[in-house]
């Protein structure tokens, strides 16, 4: 009988000190105050036009340390996918024109919606050879919530070191509508003014090791 109970008990300390080891190896990296910027491109019959915000908030937790060697002819994968989360202020986004923002925010519903929400699901090293130095280059699969519609989404992002932690670049195309989001007609140009569905998303993110 002691000795049953021995064995329970060394499993339990075992599990204990798996699952604390575990947590110790879990590196969190927490978007920067400064130094990222998110943009959004679009066309219309008028003009070309972007919105962009520099604040990207948000988290990244990864098991160990990220890559640190850019040398490899190949990207490594990650031991499993990193949890991220990152929120945009649908506010913080600018294009320089007061009114155009307005009639952004508006199609955007952001008095009811007011975050840009991206969660990471799968993240693989994207196929061939790179050149050294260059950043690692991964595909990206996620959910992105804007206007209180989520979709499912996949882009190549590119990661890479920093001194403070990591950078991450990505880009996609995606249309307005996909997130119940009519493409702006403004009312203040008789609705001549006709915007493009299709918008280029694209973000630099900094993120510093906590």
């Amino acid at each position: 009988m002691n000795t049953f109970k021995g064995l329970i008990w060394k499993c339990g300390l075992s599990a204990l000190l798996l699952s604390a080891t575990l947590s110790a190896q879990t590196v969190t990296y927490k978007g920067m105050y400064k130094g990222s910027s998110m943009k959004i491109d679009g066309t219309s019959t008028v003009h070309d036009w972007t919105v962009e915000s520099k604040l990207i908030s948000g988290s990244l937790q990864l098991e160990g340390e990220f890559p640190a060697d850019l040398s490899a002819e190949s990207v490594p994968a990650l031991p499993s996918a990193p949890k991220v989360e990152v929120k945009i202020a649908a506010r913080s986004l600018k294009s320089g024109k007061s009114t155009m923002d307005q009639v952004m925010l508006a199609a955007m519903k952001s008095d009811d919606h007011p975050w840009i929400i991206y969660k990471l699901n799968e993240l693989t090293p994207s196929k061939g050879k790179r050149n050294s130095g260059d950043a690692l280059a991964y595909d990206a699969k996620g959910e992105l919530s804007m206007s209180g519609v989520t979709q499912k989404i996949q882009m190549p992002v590119s990661i890479s070191p920093t001194k403070k932690g990591l950078k991450i670049v990505g880009k996609i195309q995606v249309k307005m509508t996909d997130f119940g989001i009519q493409p702006p007609a403004p009312k203040i140009a008789l609705g001549l003014i006709k915007t493009a569905d299709e918008v280029d998303l694209s973000f630099e993110w900094q993120t510093q090791k906590k």
